[in-house]
């Protein structure tokens, strides 16, 4: 071979290897989309007698309510989907997509509609980034700029829940996945497809994969495939769970069933036999509790050893303890399998590795150190460990907090305390009263109000600020996450004017506690991201713009305590996220 035939042989394969590789690029490239992102709301659908239309954020009227319903896929953009009728011969909504300025948008597509999803991140309830449209009876996907993503040759376009930029197709009766960029994930092969639930906070649900079937002769075969569209389970199963508690995206493991028994694979590879009636984990522990003919025992994941053989008629986790029950005689084992002669049956380690809290069999609480000695001992009927060295603590119903000594440092009357969400506060309610009353970690009470409702208010593009509002009819407040009180003009810095209770009447300051808007009315709300505020007289609200002029008298009858307001329109949150106004004159319930 000589120099010359050598070198366009090394030319060649050097061609291929890099076509190869933009391949693989491209390919993977498609697996990657980015979900459309809300970065202003700016528009809302509004309803008034049963007709629907669309409102801007100052409250204008954009679509007026004519419609039987109005889909607005993505807020921050001028595109609303106008159903107005059902036909029966088509067996399709009329549907008229507007602008802003009223003008007609998708003309040359038949059918466009939002894509209605459930996700567990936010509550926009329609994909933000595509539509279907239809055309001879098929469906396809098209972006919010008219970009055509598939052709039309589906039966069926439908989102999948907890999922968002990923597609459930049926072609030909059969059912297959493509995500938003007209990518075939799943191939159209399967009689169902769900997704495996899986989520976790760094990868929120990228990393979810899918439960399929296929209808076999012997009936329906269960397989799983990953978010790339790899097999990793045939559909030979007759059953299959992914157990999502294992937050490793290299070893997937599934509880699997055939010919009713369950067996434990890691990825493809089968850990533990189809030979059990059931398996379960407990994540805490790390432990698989197995069943076989009747009765449990216990394995750890780790390494697979055999904690309790399958002799017990059931198994229960007690914290550092395993309860056995075999021929109604109970036995507690530590997580190694060796028995514990003890009448505690729980006893599970607190945030601080110094306090366990234990109950014994007959259901009293204790508090115990690393040694299982006992260090609060009073008959509780509940104790739950909070930051440093308190309790919560329950007796005869009713609840207070302890130190690690036993004193009572918040005194035992409260009908239920917990820690409200993740803050610093505990929420402690007297439910003859209607009364909440907060306490910070130092066991200080920072705030009580009767008939009083709380809501935290986490930070969002019209929240600039997190929050916790502790309102009822006749007042309000704003805290942080320690218990600390917030002045309004700290939340919202943009606001000129502020809520303020003059004797008992309320009104609206400047930055300079002058007195702008009179103290006239029995409430007020601050005023929100749009620059509405609310202002309640003579038991209805009305509403106030940011320069002080009324916007609305007093009309509405409201039952919340702090309603929402665009321009002279109210706020409805209707059940799945989707906020809706409306200037009805009726009694509203949240």
């Amino acid at each position: 071979m000589n120099g010359k035939v050598k070198w366009i042989i090394i030319a060649i394969i050097t061609i291929i290897i890099i076509a190869i590789a933009v391949s693989i690029t491209i390919n993977e490239l498609q697996f990657h989309y980015k979900i459309e992102e809300i970065k202003e709301y700016n528009y809302f659908v509004l309803i008034e007698n049963g007709k629907y239309g669309v409102i801007d954020k100052e409250g204008n009227n954009i679509i007026e309510p004519n419609y039987m319903a109005v889909q607005i896929p993505n807020p921050s953009k001028p595109i609303f989907v106008c159903i107005s009728s059902y036909n029966q011969e088509t067996k399709n909504y009329e549907t008229t997509v507007y602008n802003e300025k009223r003008e007609k948008i998708f003309e040359k597509y038949q059918n466009i509609q939002a894509i209605p999803i459930d996700t567990n991140i936010e509550t926009n309830p329609y994909e933000k980034s595509v539509l279907t449209y239809k055309e001879n009876g098929k469906y396809g996907l098209i972006t919010l700029d008219e970009k055509v993503v598939t052709k039309p040759i589906y039966e069926e376009v439908t989102s999948i829940n907890y999922k968002e930029g990923t597609f459930l197709v049926k072609q030909d009766e059969k059912l297959g996945v493509i995500n938003m960029k007209g990518k075939v994930i799943i191939p159209n092969e399967y009689e169902t497809i769900k997704s495996d639930n899986y989520y976790n906070e760094a990868t929120k649900n990228k990393t979810t994969g899918f439960i399929v079937s296929k209808k076999m002769q012997e009936g329906y075969r269960y397989g799983y495939i990953d978010y790339r569209g790899h097999v990793i389970l045939k559909p030979e199963y007759t059953e299959i769970e992914r157990v999502n508690q294992i937050s490793n995206e290299d070893k997937l493991y599934f509880i699997a069933f055939k010919n009713g028994q369950a067996g434990l694979l890691e990825n493809k590879k089968v850990i533990l036999n189809y030979e059990y009636e059931d398996i379960q984990y407990y994540s805490m522990n790390d432990i698989w509790i197995i069943q076989r003919n009747g009765k449990q025992g216990a394995i750890r994941r780790k390494d697979g050893a055999t904690i309790l053989n399958t002799e017990y008629d059931s198994v229960l986790f007690g914290g550092i303890y395993l309860n056995a029950v075999k021929e109604d005689e109970s036995f507690v084992f530590d997580l190694n399998g060796n028995q514990v002669r003890t009448n505690i049956k729980s006893m599970v380690q607190t945030e601080n590795p110094n306090y366990y809290i234990a109950v014994d069999e007959n259901d009293i609480y204790t508090i115990k150190d690393a040694n299982g000695n006992t260090l609060v001992d009073n008959d509780y009927t509940y104790i739950e460990y909070l930051p440093g060295n308190y309790f919560i603590a329950a007796k005869d119903g009713k609840n207070g907090i302890i130190d690690i000594t036993g004193k009572e440092v918040v005194e035992p009357k409260y009908t239920s305390i917990f820690r409200f969400n993740d803050t610093n506060l505990l929420q402690a309610e007297i439910t003859n009263s209607k009364t909440i009353e907060l306490y910070n970690m130092k066991m200080q009470k920072v705030a009580s109000m009767e008939n009083a409702t709380i809501k935290q208010y986490e930070k969002t593009i019209t929240n600039p600020n997190k929050y916790i509002l502790l309102a009822s009819e006749k007042d309000f407040a704003y805290y942080d996450e320690n218990g600390n009180q917030i002045l309004a003009k700290d939340i919202f810095r943009n606001n000129s004017l502020f809520a303020k209770n003059v004797n008992g009447k309320w009104g609206f300051i400047d930055n300079e506690e002058n007195l702008k808007v009179p103290a006239d009315y029995d409430m007020v709300t601050d005023f929100n991201y749009y620059g509405f505020a609310g202002i309640k007289k003579d038991g209805k609200w009305g509403v106030i713009n940011k320069e002080g002029t009324i916007v609305q008298e007093p009309i509405y009858e409201l039952n919340w305590l702090q309603p929402s307001f665009l321009g002279k329109y109210y706020c409805i949150n209707s059940w799945n996220g989707d906020t809706k106004y409306s200037s009805d004159e009726v009694t509203q319930t949240n």
